[in-house]
């Protein structure tokens, strides 16, 4: 099912799809309209109700002039969850989507039941640095997301089409409203980790060259009940790169919260 969502006179798109009566499950996206996020959020969908917006700005979704910050993107999915009217939502962010989720819960975690970061931005490690992303061409972008060059060989074969090319822009455009300054972190929110309340894993690749597994050091100083599973032979995309063994470590996660 397609939905629709305004925001203070914005629309969001998302789907609505997955198992019914399963439990909610909250899909955060990276900042990349890449297709091959569909794969590990079908899977997903075999056990849950899986909610998948569009971000403020992203994809489908209008690109609101409030859009400002991670404050804005933060109480428009807040107005989004009061909008669904569930609780016990199990929300899985990669990338900037895991930044989001944080942002999310870090100021309400009320209808939250459990948080899945895989490879998040947000916070940074002290002496550890992001890979820019801004500066690299879309080759360079492309390439740096996979451990493994056959992955993003296969994004970089397939043939765009216009409307492709444009939703890569227009992300990028927001990925910068949001991530330019600082770099992709929030020092409020570092500061603030310890008021996320519900369990949190994180989930990272070994070979992340945009986001260090270093940076998981920080997450956990904010957040010393967290999870960390590290994924072998992977980069920053490991609900693509790794797939299934993703899915599965998201999945045992949230049945062991029992919410």
């Amino acid at each position: 099912m397609d939905g629709t969502f305004v925001c203070m006179g914005a629309t969001m798109r998302y789907r609505r799809f997955g198992k019914s009566g399963g439990k909610p499950l909250l899909y955060l996206r990276s900042e990349e309209s890449l297709p091959a996020d569909a794969g590990f959020v079908d899977g997903l969908a075999r056990d849950y109700e899986v909610i998948f917006p569009d971000h403020p700005g992203f994809g489908a979704s209008d690109n609101p002039e409030w859009l400002r910050g991670m404050t804005d993107t933060a109480y428009c999915y807040l107005d989004f969850l009061d909008h669904l009217g569930l609780n016990g939502i199990h929300i899985v962010g990669a990338s900037m989507g895991g930044w989001i989720g944080a942002e999310i819960a870090v100021r309400d975690s009320a209808r939250i039941a459990s948080l899945s970061l895989i490879a998040p931005y947000g916070v940074r490690e002290n002496g550890q640095t992001y890979g820019d992303v801004f500066l690299w061409t879309p080759e360079q972008n492309i390439v740096n997301r996979f451990a493994d060059r056959q992955f993003a060989d296969k994004f970089l074969g397939e043939e765009q089409t216009s409307r492709v090319t444009t939703e890569l822009l227009k992300d990028r455009y927001a990925t910068a409203r949001l991530g330019w300054a600082p770099r992709f972190h929030n020092p409020e929110l570092q500061r603030w980790l310890h008021r996320i309340n519900k369990p949190v894993q994180l989930v990272w690749g070994d070979d992340d060259k945009i986001a260090p597994p270093a940076m998981a050091r920080a997450w956990q100083a904010g957040l010393p009940k967290s999870k960390l599973i590290t994924i072998p032979n992977c980069g920053h995309l490991p609900h693509m790169e790794r797939a299934e063994e993703t899915r599965a470590a998201v999945t045992k996660f949230i049945e062991e919260t029992g919410a």
